[in-house]
């Protein structure tokens, strides 16, 4: 019982430190980060990036290329190392000291720093895929003794003059010193120290802003615009309404030529009855003067 409490203990006190060191990490965005106003934030985090190495046992340098941060935080970085550079006897057969990735231009007053290593792997050039499990494990980015942040994959501890271990070896490159083990392969690893966020987002909010006073313009513009074609078409019904009276003039023409026209139908009229009215007269008369001569006759 006394013994389970023990371990109890140990395993308890292994969580606190964990979670102590974890909270003790920077977080890289917190310090530099992604800026299109301040030049310094931004350099600061653009110039950080990193490069693969390799040493065989004769302690030979050399580097792969540059891989720089992107906006999120994240480096993806994967290099060949040549089988001729592993090759340290006439025989064609390599052996591995060292090898890894070095993160350079970290900010120097703030290490460790948080980071996620993820996808780390060996293919060798016999196509054979070594997961490094230990190296997906990181967690933190402490400075190296050298400089900047140092992945290390050895076969064997580096131990110092009185025999403390400096560098522990990687369980999944045991063997590798030997003669004839290391034949050269490619390293591929990403490295993710977080998208930036605290001092950035007031950068996102200045964006926002920016984009909310472009479209308030936009919007601004668009009503002017709608304001000045309004304008027009109002214009254009004025014109319409001046035809409009044109067209009532022409009605009033053709009116007063209705008026003229029912003027001349009624003299029309007038003279017609004028002539039937005469007409009946002369026939009375006629008949009269026609009795008259018939009685004359007959007396």
């Amino acid at each position: 019982m006394k013994a389970k409490r023990i371990i109890a203990g140990l395993c308890a006190a292994v969580i606190a430190a964990t979670m102590a060191m974890t909270a003790s990490a920077t977080k890289l965005g917190d310090v530099v980060y992604p800026s299109e106003t301040d030049k310094e934030k931004n350099d600061g985090w653009y110039s950080v990036g990193a490069m693969g190495f390799y040493m065989s046992q004769k302690w030979n340098w050399c580097e792969s290329e540059w891989f720089g941060i992107d906006a999120e935080g994240k480096i993806n970085i994967t290099y060949e190392i040549s089988e001729v550079l592993t090759d340290t006897t006439m025989s064609g057969k390599g052996t591995l000291g060292d090898m890894g990735v070095m993160v350079c231009n970290l900010p120097e007053d703030n290490y460790p720093y948080e980071i996620t290593v993820s996808d780390a792997k060996f293919v060798t050039k016999d196509g054979e895929e070594i997961i490094l499990d230990s190296v997906n494990a990181i967690t933190e980015a402490a400075r190296d003794k050298e400089s900047g942040f140092r992945i290390h994959i050895r076969p064997t501890d580096e131990t110092d003059a009185d025999g403390n271990v400096t560098i522990a070896a990687r369980p999944e490159a045991a063997g590798w010193d030997q003669e004839g083990a290391f034949k050269g392969g490619t390293l591929s690893m990403t490295l993710d120290f977080g998208a930036p966020a605290g001092a950035a987002a007031t950068d996102s909010k200045a964006d926002e802003s920016k984009a909310e006073e472009s479209s308030k313009a936009e919007e601004s513009s668009k009503a002017e615009e709608s304001s000045a074609a309004e304008t027009t078409t109002n214009n254009n019904t004025t014109t319409t309404n001046n035809n409009t009276t044109t067209t009532n003039n022409a009605t009033t023409t053709n009116n007063a030529t209705a008026a003229t026209t029912s003027a001349a139908s009624d003299a029309t009229a007038d003279n017609s009855s004028t002539g039937a009215a005469a007409g009946a007269i002369l026939g009375i008369m006629t008949l009269g003067v026609a009795g008259a001569i018939a009685a004359k006759r007959k007396h």
